[in-house]
């Protein structure tokens, strides 16, 4: 059972798909595989009940799986868990093939798919060299109708704002983590660029609802209606598919580098 998208995603580029009984709501991509999976929940507000009913032989997650106790009732049951720290940066996603693959048994496998996926995000990251812009850049995430965060360092972004040449915005504005968006701290912090995840942008009805949020219409971002918007299992974590991010990323902050 996987309770990470992310997890999920290697597992499948690992070729054991099959292996998987359950994952969690996050875990969408690709889609035709992950649809048919048993659903165990979200892995922020997690039941045992689901995870043992599948009767699985391991479960992966990272420190975002919660409650704890949860996890410990999964332990009690026999069931193995496996928790992994919070890997950032753009090693991030090979070293987590890596641990994964050591995990279930497919080292060698493992090496091989990381090795192509880190080719794949420092091909990424090459043109920034060339960049002769660096925009301000801030993280919104739009969570709930009631939860909007701004996202900083102890993210899935700590470093990679500043790994395709821009500058974020997210830790002068006081985001320590994921942390409710201030319209003061937003509006001072004056963003260039806004990046943000699709389901929360769609949820506000698009860029316009999206500008209605605290602060956001203030800043030269808002003004110029400079918002990126990014399928949220490709932006939200650091998976296998982080070069195809990064490699779209680099092109919108930087048009100069896509002539």
């Amino acid at each position: 059972v996987s309770l990470s998208g992310e997890f999920s995603e290697i597992v499948h580029a690992l070729g054991l798909s099959d292996n998987l009984v359950g994952v969690d709501l996050s875990s969408d991509h690709p889609a035709d595989v992950m649809g048919e999976k048993p659903k165990v929940g979200v892995e922020f507000r997690l039941f045992a009940e689901p995870i043992l009913s599948l009767d699985p032989t391991v479960v992966l997650g990272d420190i975002d799986a919660t409650p704890p106790e949860v996890l410990e009732q999964v332990r009690a049951a026999g069931v193995p868990v496996v928790i992994m720290p919070r890997l950032v940066g753009v090693t991030a996603p090979a070293d987590k093939i890596r641990l994964v693959g050591e995990i279930l048994g497919v080292g060698d496998v493992a090496t091989e798919v990381a090795d192509q996926v880190q080719a794949e995000i420092d091909a990424a990251l090459a043109p920034v060299a060339d960049a002769t812009t660096r925009p301000r850049v801030a993280v919104v995430y739009v969570a709930t109708e009631d939860q909007v965060l701004l996202l900083g360092d102890n993210t899935v972004f700590q470093g990679l704002i500043e790994a395709v040449g821009a500058e974020d915005v997210g830790p002068e504005a006081g985001s320590d983590g994921f942390v409710p968006l201030s319209a003061e701290a937003i509006a001072a912090a004056a963003p260039d660029v806004i990046i943000t995840a699709t389901r929360g942008f769609e949820r506000r009805g698009g860029l316009d609802g999206f500008l209605e949020l605290p602060g956001l219409a203030q800043t030269p971002a808002g003004e110029s209606g400079t918002v990126l918007v990014y399928d949220d299992s490709l932006l939200l974590t650091l998976g296998p598919r982080t070069g195809e991010l990064l490699r779209q990323m680099v092109l919108d902050l930087h048009p100069e580098l896509s002539g």
